[in-house]
């Protein structure tokens, strides 16, 4: 007894012996409930360090800790969820129990952005001067050249529908001579949308009801030569809007993964039209005059079957791809002997952070035109990206 009644004492005495130990094994087990140890194994081939929490349903609910050192409770369809790994790490990425600190590998594991923004620019200035030359005549020319690409994209893993919107806007000049009798002329001018609605069939994704939309028109008035003034007094030759072209597919998309897009559009429209009935009347656009002998400002044209197919992938960060074909055929005129090709390929190479040295292709073909000879032009550009 005489043992037995000191221990008491002490712990009469010391009521708050008792509650930092209880304290402490609250805080142990609020830690570990948080503690990222499991691994969730996705279809993708990628893995997502967590805590899983609840298994209920089609769901799996897990706890993470984002790049803000804070717990972030999330979901992920079962169906793109190859196993778990409880217990998989025998440390968790707590450092510290009342302030914890994530790891590195933490902020890699925060679920994405549902939105998805895109801005760049890309310029390209060139200038050739030579005098006195031995072999001709002098020399003297000016280029410039810019580009301007915007995104904006929506995916989200629980949500069946996902979008993608771009606008690509291409412009050069040159000017032939630095005298005031050279006048600057315009090489390129392409204004180019591109669009994808889709909505999958099932919750793999990977097949979808969509819609391809295209558009493309220029910005700037020229008149006749390309030039910028009206130097052969001819009036205007193409603006803003005129011409103009969309075009509607909707069809059946494949997704084997996230780098391809099959999209499959068994009819498809053109909408094709002018806002200037002055340069309607060039008769370079549309064929068809009404009573007064103006040219037609809208043509509404049926097309046949078309073939989408998008390429975007992104090698160890110094190498970007976005590839964009469109192959169409007019089955309502000639099958298979008239359509449409065109393809927009963009391929960037990164220097230094958000800058790149960006080749951009186009190519264009009409089937009906015999033989066949596609039409191509490439520029080279110091460009400006940025995601955010």
């Amino acid at each position: 007894m005489k043992k037995i009644l000191p221990r008491l004492t002490f712990l009469r005495t010391k009521p708050f012996f008792i509650l930092a130990v209880l304290l402490f094994i609250l805080l142990l087990m609020a830690n570990n409930s948080f503690a990222q140890r499991d691994l969730l194994l996705k279809k993708d081939s990628t893995t997502i360090r967590c805590r899983v929490l609840d298994t209920k349903g089609n769901l799996y609910t897990y706890a993470f800790i984002d790049s803000n050192s804070k717990v972030v409770t999330a979901q992920i369809l079962k169906s793109l969820v190859t196993s778990i790994r409880y217990n998989q790490y025998d440390t968790n990425l707590m450092t510290n129990i009342l302030f914890p600190k994530p790891l590195a590998a933490a902020e890699a594991e925060a679920p994405p952005k549902a939105y998805l923004h895109t801005a760049g620019i890309g310029l390209n200035l060139g200038n050739v001067l030579e005098f006195n030359s031995a072999n001709g005549r002098d020399k003297k020319s000016l280029s410039a050249a810019i580009a301007i690409d915007l995104g904006l994209n929506y995916f989200k893993k629980i949500s069946r529908f996902a979008m993608t919107n771009e606008l690509h806007w291409t412009f050069a000049i040159q000017k032939n001579g630095l005298s005031g009798g050279s006048y600057l002329q315009r090489v390129t001018d392409d204004l180019v949308t591109l669009h994808d609605f889709s909505v999958a069939m099932n919750r793999s994704n990977k097949w979808n009801f969509n819609l391809i939309g295209k558009t493309n028109t220029s910005i700037i008035t020229v008149f006749d030569g390309s030039f910028f003034k009206d130097v052969n007094n001819k009036g205007k030759l193409q603006g803003f809007l005129n011409p103009y072209e969309v075009t509607l597919s909707p069809g059946i998309k494949f997704q084997p993964n996230k780098y391809f897009r099959f999209s499959i559009s068994p009819y498809s429209i053109r909408l094709y039209g002018l806002t200037s009935q002055q340069i309607a009347n060039t008769g370079f656009y549309t064929q068809t005059v009404d009573a007064n002998k103006n040219y037609t400002l809208f043509v509404f044209k049926q097309l046949g079957a078309e073939l989408n197919i998008w390429y975007d992938r992104k090698i160890k960060k110094w190498l970007e791809m976005q590839y964009r074909l469109g192959i169409s055929s007019d089955y309502f005129s000639k099958f298979a002997k008239n359509g449409l090709m065109d393809g927009l390929f963009i391929t960037k190479i990164k220097i230094i952070k958000n800058v790149y040295l960006s080749h951009r292709a186009i190519i264009k073909n009409n089937f009906a035109n015999k033989p066949f000879r596609p039409y191509y032009t490439q520029i080279i550009l110091l460009s400006y990206s940025k995601s955010f």
